[in-house]
């Protein structure tokens, strides 16, 4: 018989039993796990796709660098790349005008799904009325001309990978010999200004070609001096003697770099002269810890290699150019020389010219060498004439310019073509100017020796001159009436050593020879002429990377 009391004590024990909590506690942690492992996968996911972006992103980022590598691997082979704008030979497939976009693009090597394209920037201060890379005006649409930026060009290289893209403009800037319209290592005379070789002068000849401070004191400096305007940007690795107030570059787009600083001034002093250092500077000064340092190779002999059949003459050889051909004198034979011409010859296909050939004669600007007759066995370019091609004409010795060398230009003396001339020599890149009369056996000293009726007067030069081991000078420039005027050099010219021997002056007034009268072209901010050479290391660089939203 069940009682109340059975009932109630039968409950009690039943709620005291634990079949089935197990199994709650259970489905409770399996409750919270699946929770956190939803919560752990749907993160996850999230992080992937994160992770995912984040690498994308990166893989875009390197493809604008390789398009930046890629440009600059064909601006660094070819000078003139830029010129062709976005229609190079052969093609590059990811050149765009900017107004293109980036419609262009070239596969990253070695990779499935990274691509770059490379757009042309125009120069901000470019025509409002032709805002794009233009072959007909190249400096004025490419080349910026304002504030900090100027004489560079920018490019901007857009990567891909997948749905990610990434751009960086990059600032790109030519530290060429055709740079400046002054270059030079040493701002001292070649060792031919201190006359006959050893045994005569044997300190003077050889020990002349170090740095300011360095250099004994008997070495002259070259100094610019009061009434002296310098019409580009300049260049020397050395320490630049200044005399008075020179007018140094034409506005702020031209350089101003004296590479070498002594006791800690700021590249140039006035030591050796009774004037203060005072130079107006129209270009923009820079300190000689930020110039570049632009070492010349140590000859013209790989363009030896470069030049093509029929365009490699031996010893003294004579170039009269007449347009897109020329007239070539070739001097042959010992003794009596003979002379070879060929007329209406074709600039070569590559636009180099070579004469191979040493000299057993040891020149001298103070005579009896130069002589205009005995040089025959001697690897010497004469050259004259206008060209209205690209041409460049080297030489394993001397380069002598014979008569005026022009090319088309406007009535302000501005060439209004695309033909460039370069002349290289491994020595001397010489004036002619031969006397009426002999000089004196001590070669110091003009004795009745005047200018003779065949000098040049006013002669003009176009062309970007590069001596390589010596510099450009003017034969016997230290004799004759200064009856003849300036030599005027429209271009660029370059020297291991000064450029100055053209004239001799006494304070601003010219005694005998040349006063000098440089321009830059300013065409040279973005062109060369063929092949001509570049220093040791590249020629063009890249100034600033910045990476653009």
């Amino acid at each position: 018989m069940t009682t109340p009391f059975t009932s109630l004590r039968r409950r009690l024990a039943a709620l005291r039993r634990e079949e089935g909590f197990t199994m709650l506690l259970t489905l409770g942690v399996l409750t919270v796990t699946s929770m956190l492992l939803v919560a752990a996968f749907t993160s996850s996911q999230g992080e992937i796709q994160l992770t995912n972006t984040d690498i994308a992103a990166k893989k875009a980022y390197y493809a604008a660098q390789a398009g930046i590598s890629d440009y600059m691997y064909h601006l660094t082979q070819d000078g003139n790349y830029l010129t062709y704008c976005t229609t190079p030979t052969p093609a590059n497939p990811a050149l765009n005008q900017v107004s293109e976009g980036t419609k262009n693009r070239a596969p990253v090597p070695g990779t499935t799904d990274e691509a770059y394209a490379i757009d042309l920037l125009p120069a901000e201060s470019a025509p409002e009325a032709d805002r794009m890379c233009d072959r007909s005006h190249l400096v004025e649409t490419m080349i910026e001309e304002k504030s900090g930026a100027a004489g560079t060009f920018r490019l901007e290289s857009t990567g891909f990978s997948g749905s990610e893209k990434r751009s960086i403009v990059a600032t790109v800037r030519n530290a060429n010999f055709v740079s400046y319209v002054w270059y030079d290592v040493y701002e001292t005379f070649d060792p031919a200004f201190y006359g006959e070789p050893p045994p005569l002068e044997p300190k003077r000849y050889t020990e002349c070609g170090q740095f300011y401070g360095k250099r004994p004191s008997y070495c002259q400096n070259n100094f610019f001096i009061t009434g002296e305007s310098v019409y580009g940007p300049m260049h020397t690795e050395d320490h630049a003697g200044i005399c008075g107030s020179p007018v140094l570059g034409r506005t702020a787009i031209d350089r101003i770099e004296f590479g070498t600083s002594y006791g800690g001034d700021e590249g140039y002093s006035n030591e050796g002269c009774s004037s203060s250092a005072s130079p107006t500077f129209r270009g923009t000064h820079i300190p000689p810890k930020e110039v570049p340092s632009l070492k010349p190779p140590p000859g013209d002999e790989e363009l030896e290699h470069v030049v093509e059949s029929g365009y490699h003459y031996t010893g003294k050889t004579e170039f009269v150019l007449e347009g897109n051909t020329m007239k070539v004198i070739e001097h042959v034979g010992a003794g009596l020389p003979t002379e070879k011409t060929t007329t209406n010859v074709p600039f070569p296909p590559n636009g180099v010219i070579y004469v191979s050939g040493g000299c057993s004669q040891l020149y001298s600007p103070f005579g009896p060498v130069p002589g205009y007759s005995g040089d025959t066995a001697c690897g010497n370019a004469y050259v004259r004439g206008e060209y209205t091609s690209p041409l460049t004409i080297a030489s394993q010795n001397d380069i002598v310019i014979n008569n005026n060398i022009t090319t088309p230009h406007n009535g302000e003396g501005t060439p209004t073509s695309t033909a460039m001339l370069g002349l290289i020599a491994n020595n001397f890149v010489r004036v002619y100017h031969p006397l009426e009369k002999t000089r004196k056996p001590s070669y110091t000293e003009c004795g009745t020796s005047e200018n003779s009726p065949s000098d040049l007067k006013e002669p003009t030069i176009y062309a970007a001159i590069l001596a390589l081991k010596h510099s450009l000078i003017v034969d016997n420039f230290d004799c004759g009436s200064p009856t003849l005027g300036h030599l005027n050099v429209y271009g660029a010219v370059a020297g291991l050593f000064s450029n100055g021997a053209t004239g001799v002056f006494s304070g601003s007034s010219l005694i005998h020879g040349y006063g000098y009268n440089a321009k830059y072209d300013n065409r040279l901010q973005a062109e060369e002429p063929p092949h001509f050479l570049n220093p040791i290391q590249a020629a063009w660089y890249v100034q600033r990377e910045t990476l653009t939203p």
